[in-house]
């Protein structure tokens, strides 16, 4: 199990960073709005996968998780807005500090439903939720990105 949280990590990093690379290339080619909607939507959805899968990976130290991936997802909006303006790389932080937390806060549900009231039912199949709910984030990651390469080709 840790090993495929340990690989979905590193596709998601693989992912941002390829994407990066591509964005970066091509940096000149997009506008201000642009700029802002792709900082925003990568960073949002990229810290939020990765969140996540650091919480399912290791799941004895919350805090220091929690804090390291607010850290990350920062670091990914800063990334991805720096690449426009200010405004952007502004958006971009604070999206990928709001995804961030938002994917600790799934993970946390996900290990634990009784946080929100959940039937206690939902425990016995915590492993194929964990799994499902990684596998679903890295594919959001993988369409949001293919929708933000596709929308530098339109």
């Amino acid at each position: 199990m840790t090993l495929y949280f340990a690989c979905l990590l590193i596709v998601n990093i693989v992912i941002g960073l390829i994407m990066y690379r591509i964005l970066f290339k091509k940096r000149r080619l997009f506008n201000d709005r642009f700029g802002m909607i792709m900082s925003m939507s990568i960073s949002g959805i990229l810290s939020l996968t990765i969140a996540m899968i650091l919480q399912f990976l290791y799941a004895d130290q919350i805090f220091m998780m929690m804090a390291l991936t607010v850290l990350i997802g920062g670091g990914i909006g800063v990334l991805f807005g720096s690449l426009v303006k200010f405004q952007s790389l502004l958006a971009g932080f604070l999206n990928g500090i709001i995804g961030s937390l938002m994917g600790n806060m799934l993970a946390a549900v996900v290990k634990d439903p009784a946080l929100c009231s959940l039937p206690a039912s939902y425990l016995i199949s915590l492993e194929e939720n964990m799994v499902a709910f990684s596998l679903f984030g890295t594919l959001l990651v993988i369409m949001t990105i293919s929708l933000v390469n596709y929308s530098l080709r339109v």
